[in-house]
């Protein structure tokens, strides 16, 4: 199992009067609320952090969103150049750029292809439709986004492999001449993932055998969607996909006692918080499917955010305690879904870097070697998630994860 470090670089300093009477975290916060002198000291912090990660053996991650005092990682791929910068090691895993609210593709492959290019090799690159809510600031329709979604994933491709120039006339993007510089430095492209849980997307991970992420679904929720891609992909004829096509985020907190862990850990609630959004920011019209915007309209779409501190920790979904009870739970973990990704977010909200630093280096001395070779000999493991042994019918995906 690889193992990943992860943060939203959040700016924790909004007071609850602020929060409240603009409706959360995201969108719609005034920037007033930002001090550029606490914000550069937040980012020297939080990638002194990944460099910590890097050098304890974590690979890491970096994310995007827009106009949000939750996350000030506001491009994925400067993100992903001033981690690279800071480390030797890890590779780093891009999840993700949201091709729908980027006004080019092309500039996508070549900052993707850069990033590859100077770092050797070390990308992972994810590809996201956006979450619902990143629909106001890029002001596209929400209508269009996964059929723009799909067509910037096949134009990027297409610029990467082609090797020669092409002209590009879809429906959503235009291009009279394409032939980007650099190519990726792994051929014919640095590996692909794709995070969300909708059918239609999950069935396309699978037929491209594209790595599929769920975020903070519940394990049952998380199990259902790797089912439809295992048996989505074997019968499109590839071969049975093994752990290193199924990647979870969990939140995390390891400690010396159990009740340190948990007094520490309940800071992580920070990241489930700012789901208080406007009306209409949770569902834009046309963003969803019929049957999902149903779902969120009766608030099981993200109903993770409504769970409490403690069935948080008992579904797995924060893994909080002492390094031998999160072993036990990463454990869990892979033998009811088979995940050989996990992505940590070890940090959120007002936790300090020392609390940060003393969690990363215990949980590399005593839970990483414990949790490693998961998955490692999955072909020899007769384990009930493998395709001839699991018999649960494949349903629609449930997602209460958060995206």
């Amino acid at each position: 199992m690889k193992l990943y470090h992860f943060t939203e670089m959040p700016y924790p300093y909004i007071a609850p009067e602020a929060e409240e009477a603009n409706r959360g975290l995201k969108y719609f916060m005034p920037n007033r609320y930002y001090d550029p002198v606490l914000g550069h000291e937040l980012y020297q912090r939080y990638l002194d952090e990944y460099e910590l990660a890097d050098e304890l053996g974590f690979d890491l991650m970096v994310n995007e969103h827009h106009q949000s005092a939750s996350t000030l990682q506001v491009s994925a791929t400067l993100s992903a150049a001033s981690v690279l910068h800071r480390t030797r090691r890890g590779r780093v895993l891009i999840l993700g750029t949201p091709l729908p609210h980027r006004e080019s593709p092309i500039r996508v492959a070549e900052e993707i292809a850069y990033l590859d290019s100077v770092s050797g090799g070390r990308i992972d690159c994810g590809f996201v439709r956006g979450v619902q809510g990143e629909t106001f600031p890029s002001n596209q329709n929400p209508v269009h986004n996964l059929d723009m979604f799909i067509e910037a994933h096949d134009l990027i491709k297409k610029a990467w492999t082609s090797g020669d120039v092409f002209s590009w006339e879809g429906r959503h993007y235009h291009y009279r001449y394409v032939s980007v510089w650099p190519r990726p430095y792994q051929q014919p492209h640095p590996p692909i993932w794709i995070s969300g849980t909708s059918t239609r997307l999950v069935e396309w991970t699978a037929r491209h055998g594209y790595t599929l992420c769920n975020l903070l679904g519940t394990y049952d929720d998380t199990a259902t969607s790797f089912r439809l891609y295992r048996r989505t992909a074997v019968a499109a004829g590839l071969p049975e996909p093994g752990p290193d096509r199924f990647a979870y985020m969990a939140l995390c907190h390891v400690a010396p006692t159990e009740a340190k862990a948990r007094e520490i850990g309940r800071k992580l609630i920070y990241y489930l918080k700012p789901g208080k959004l406007r009306l209409g920011a949770a569902s834009p019209p046309g963003y969803f499917p019929p049957a999902s915007a149903v779902a969120a309209l009766q608030g099981r779409l993200g109903a993770v955010r409504r769970m409490s501190y403690e069935d948080l920790i008992d579904a797995g979904i924060l893994l909080i305690g002492t390094p031998d009870q999160v072993t036990a739970q990463i454990h869990r973990l892979y033998e009811q879904t088979g995940a050989g990704h996990l992505i940590l977010m070890n940090h959120a909200g007002d936790m300090t870097s020392n609390e940060v630093r003393d969690h990363l280096t215990l949980f590399a001395k005593d839970v990483m070697p414990a949790v490693t070779a998961l998955g490692a000999d999955w072909h020899d493991k007769d384990t009930t998630w493998r395709v001839d042994n699991d018999t649960t019918p494949v349903q629609a995906v449930l997602s209460s994860a958060l995206s």
